[in-house]
């Protein structure tokens, strides 16, 4: 690892890079170039190079984060980001917040690549923008078309995989339209652990004048799949489950409406978000076990933007509605129990040349968030960069919360409506570089972690008793080697620490790892990408429930694709080595599978 980094360092230096635009680090679209933040950017083009089915697959690679799978694709997936917990990750698509409301957290076992054109990951505090949840950091799934294609990708592989989608875009100046739908198959890779997915996205923006425009954007996903193991009635052992079933839908839908007065310019986006859950196993030690489970979350957030000789100024406020019902056969966890919130948020973003050849980049802002539940929370957010030449120092200072989520409140026996916000205040200071063709990037953290929400063994509730921290170092480094040669590299260390237990926090490892490498000759492309995750703290599937150590991994995937002009085929192997490793303890993930595919544009 330290001969690739070093190679990597010292590759010539290539003319300069295209400048990347994020949305999702301000309130101003930006480049990666500019702001003061920790953000990493995963194109369209990087996706393919890969032949990434899920967006989980291409967010291994960004340090900082951790992923967890209990099994095969499709199944339950837990995103980690900086040591912090699973439901400290803001995940936005196109800008609507898709977490979910009931326990918090979002599951990224289902989330496909199709129609997908950018994926924006921004570390750090962020809930001075986006208000509850964004603790640890903010995942931005972007739609939005950059150009007119009709392009479809069809594959097939191990284990029943059968894999096929279209996409289809119009754009014409400021306005576009594009639509997409993607049919999954999987066998499994053991009985009952079959997966089908559908999935349908839409991104409409019609601007008949420069001051207005009108869009419309929309994602439909319904998921079948099997849920292969479960606990026998001693919870001594996983057992083999056959007919144990889920099923379910997503839904998000946004309208956003831009207008430009004067100086002043105005959007308004109303969007709601849905998803439905059922759950059946008539073999439960129990008995007959099911659940149903519907959220709903609706939005509507307001903002205005003017420049003055401060700087950009963004200030505005949001109303959300957040409405779970969840029953079982033995009866309603939840009937219609709601949370609701209102905010005001403000944000100013400053530039000032100091010479030729260098900058400050200054960002500021401030959120205040009223909850119906719990009361009231403040968070401030601030963060500079010193640009010179090709490169750029920066620091940032912020503080986070997590509102209770509807489950921890109203859940039978266990809810507390006492509860109070998850709290963080977090710090980092990071140094890019802009390689030519290229870019590193370094950055140190340190967050602290207060009021956690836990169960409470001694009360049998929910309560604040939780407290944590976490510190490392994030690395990452794009370059390329030569004409036909280009790498990535990513490095974390990551130390964590439950306050009162002196032990680590569980499925955090400290050293993760990341190298990609790509060689292309005429129309030959071949791509590989290896993952090293270390031993880990787990949490045993069985009574009684005890840490157990996890051991290191080290996964290799491949893929060989043949440009021909409009038509790639290509054929991939995951887990080329057939590596036997489990990300969350019991669930073993997939052996190694050989996939065939062609991949088609025009």
């Amino acid at each position: 690892m330290t001969h690739i980094l070093f190679i990597l360092v010292l590759a010539a230096a290539q003319p300069a890079i295209q400048q990347k635009i994020v949305v999702t680090a301000s309130a101003l679209p930006e480049t990666v170039e500019s702001t003061p933040a920790a953000v990493t950017v995963v194109t369209r083009e990087e996706i393919d190079e890969r032949a990434a089915r899920d967006v989980a697959d291409v967010l291994r690679e960004v340090p900082g984060l951790i992923l967890s799978r209990t099994g095969s694709q499709g199944r339950a997936t837990s995103l980690f980001t900086r040591g912090s917990n699973s439901n400290h990750t803001l995940v936005l698509f196109n800008g609507i917040e898709i977490t979910n409301p009931y326990f918090a957290g979002y599951d990224w076992g289902r989330f496909s690549t199709n129609a997908v054109q950018q994926v924006e990951v921004v570390r750090g505090p962020f809930s001075a923008l986006y208000g509850s949840d964004a603790v640890a950091g903010v995942v931005n799934v972007l739609t939005t078309p950059r150009r007119s294609e009709l392009r479809g990708d069809v594959a097939a592989g191990g284990e029943g995989l059968r894999n096929g989608s279209l996409t289809a875009s119009y754009v014409r100046g400021a306005s576009h339209f594009a639509a997409s739908f993607e049919s999954r198959a999987d066998d499994g890779f053991a009985a009952n652990d079959d997966f089908d997915q559908r999935s349908a996205n839409i991104a409409l923006r019609w601007k008949p004048a420069d001051a207005f425009s009108l869009g419309l954007v929309a994602r439909h996903t319904s998921y079948d799949l099997g849920v292969p193991f479960n606990l026998n009635a001693f919870a001594t052992a996983l057992v083999p489950s056959p007919n144990r079933r889920q099923e379910g839908t997503e839904t998000q839908l946004a309208i956003p409406l831009e207008h430009a007065i004067g100086r002043f310019s105005y959007e308004l986006t109303f969007a709601e978000s849905r998803r439905d859950d059922d759950f059946i196993d008539p073999d439960d030690s129990f008995g007959l076990v099911s659940t149903s489970t519907e959220s709903r979350t609706r939005r509507a957030r307001l903002t205005t933007r003017t420049t003055t000789a401060f700087g950009t100024i963004v200030a505005g406020g949001e109303y959300e509605r957040a409405e779970i019902d969840d029953v079982t056969n033995f009866g309603p966890n939840l009937e219609g129990n709601q949370r609701t919130e209102k905010s005001l948020f403000v944000e100013d973003r400053w530039t000032r040349e100091t010479s030729a050849a260098s900058r400050v980049e200054l960002s500021a802002g401030f959120r205040y968030d009223d909850f119906d539940t719990f009361g009231a929370e403040t968070s401030p957010r601030v963060a500079a960069a010193w640009i010179t030449g090709s490169n750029k120092l920066r620091a940032a200072f912020g503080e986070a919360f997590r509102a209770p989520s509807l489950g921890e409140l109203y859940f039978p026996f266990a809810g507390n409506t006492a509860l109070e916000a998850e709290t963080s205040r977090s710090w980092e200071l990071g140094y890019d570089r802009v390689l030519g063709a290229g870019q590193f990037s370094a950055t140190f953290f340190h967050s602290d972690y207060d009021n956690l929400i836990v169960f409470d063994n001694a009360t049998f509730v929910f309560e604040n008793i939780g407290a944590a921290n976490a510190r490392g170092v994030e690395v990452a480094l794009q370059q390329t080697l030569a004409s036909n040669l280009r790498g990535s590299l990513s490095y974390s260390y990551t130390d964590t620490e439950e306050e009162g237990a002196d032990r680590p926090l569980a499925r955090r490892p400290r050293h993760v790892a990341s190298l990609f490498l790509g060689w292309r000759s005429g129309e030959l492309d071949a791509n590989v990408v290896v993952l090293y995750t270390g031993s880990r703290q787990d949490v045993l599937p069985v009574f009684p429930f005890t840490r157990a150590p996890n051991d290191a991994t080290t996964t290799l995937d491949a893929n060989v694709q043949y440009h021909l002009g409009r038509i790639t085929p290509y054929v991939k192997v995951e887990n080329l080595t057939n590596e036997a490793y489990e990300e969350v303890l019991g669930y073993p993930s997939p052996s190694r599978r050989a996939i065939v595919g062609v991949r088609f544009g025009m």
